[in-house]
């Protein structure tokens, strides 16, 4: 047996011999993850660490808890830890789902509070510290987990950037508004008056607060500079893809109203000239009819144009009763090859035994095959071209 171990021990198993320095476990991949590894457990111990630490910037804001020593920023924790907790909060979404740029930026929320807690020491600041680099330290383990290059790049990294850019603005007008709070007329006294003197700056809405010396003049204009272009860009990156989703949804309830609506209607399959020829003929003869596509483009341009459409697979039964086969007149297939209108024949045929179906067919071989698929009547647009012009070529001349 020496001669075959090489020099090293057996271990044996059901599946035989295995070298006793390769590790008989399956690959790590295959083990069970450790249940903090979850997404779903550190997107929520993310998000209830960052309400545990606003909750902390909160209290200290009202309590007035005395800190450790006072200098010229004792007190100033609250917004600090509000800002951290925030950003927690709205991380925690694309934390759970491994986003690797939600992974750096939450490394922001430790660097916050550790600083004011050397800065400004008292419980809550002290607390908010240690729950926010918690939270770095239970990810930190698993950060080969998260999507390298995951949201580095598009829309998701530019809406984080901008939340954390708002944060960021929010926690200077804060700041340097208590800093400078006897700079202005009436007083900044307390941190809901900063709150309320920032908000309502960077939203061009303006403050009953006026700067009375050059510093409070110069933050402000700072303050405007940046809190403006970045507030309107919250706005514009945050709410009107929002408002997107919202119309769409709007958009697709209405289409679903009219399709449900329809009755004794044509349903063409394809947006080819051949079907947009056939939907012109039947609305100049008053017949109602859709075009059915998986052509975005195509479907939007004849919606443009006044034709109902709908973005869908011909082929697809869920789609074609959504289109209202069981009411429908009769089926035109005229989609861009012979395969699709086949595959589009046998499933309308299946849905519905008795709805008259034509077929149009590229080539001539194909047209026995969507009559034995289940077409009433298959049509080769370029024989019955031939055809007509062969008739005319054939004609006597005039006299």
């Amino acid at each position: 047996m020496g001669a075959w171990t090489l020099g090293f021990n057996v271990v044996q198993d059901h599946r035989g011999p295995v070298p006793s320095s390769v590790d008989p476990r399956p690959p790590l991949r295959a083990r069970r993850q450790p249940l903090v590894y979850r997404p779903s457990v550190i997107g929520a111990l993310t998000a209830s660490t960052g309400a545990a630490i606003f909750l902390f910037g909160f209290l200290s804001g009202r309590l007035s808890e005395p800190s450790f020593f006072h200098d010229s920023l004792s007190g100033f924790d609250p917004p600090f830890d509000a800002v951290a907790g925030l950003l927690l909060m709205g991380l925690a979404v694309r934390i759970r789902d491994r986003s690797a740029i939600a992974w750096l930026f939450s490394l922001l929320a430790p660097a916050l509070t550790i600083s004011i807690a050397l800065l400004s020491p008292n419980v809550f600041s002290i607390a908010s510290a240690g729950a926010a680099s918690l939270v770095v330290a239970v990810i930190y383990p698993y950060r080969a987990g998260f999507y390298r290059g995951a949201g580095s790049a598009g829309p998701e990294a530019t809406q984080l950037t901008i939340v954390v850019a708002a944060l960021l603005t929010l926690l200077f007008g804060m700041v340097g508004s208590r800093l400078l709070a006897d700079d202005f007329a009436p007083v900044i006294g307390n941190w809901l008056d900063s709150l309320y003197f920032t908000v309502t700056t960077i939203s061009t809405n303006g403050s009953n607060y006026v700067p009375t010396t050059d510093g409070a003049r110069m933050f402000t204009v700072l303050l405007v500079l940046f809190g403006v272009g970045t507030f309107l860009t919250a706005v514009v990156v945050l709410f009107v893809p929002f408002l997107e989703r919202r119309l769409k949804a709007v958009s697709e309830r209405l289409e679903r109203t009219q399709l449900e609506d329809l009755r004794d209607h044509v349903i063409i399959c394809g947006t080819g000239e051949e079907a947009r020829a056939c939907a012109e003929t039947l609305r100049v003869g008053g017949v109602r009819s859709v075009l059915l596509s998986t052509d975005s483009k195509a479907v939007e341009v004849l919606r443009a144009e006044g034709y109902r459409t709908h973005l869908g697979d011909p082929s697809s039964e869920e789609v074609l009763a959504l289109v209202g086969i069981d009411r429908a007149r009769s089926l035109i297939a005229a989609q861009e090859s012979d395969a699709e209108n086949l595959l589009t024949v046998i499933t309308a045929r299946g849905l519905r035994s008795r709805l008259r179906i034509v077929a149009l067919a590229k080539q001539e071989h194909a047209l026995a095959k969507l009559q034995r698929a289940g077409a009433n009547d298959a049509i080769s647009l370029v024989g019955v071209a031939a055809r007509l012009v062969s008739a005319s070529a054939l004609k006597p001349p005039d006299p």
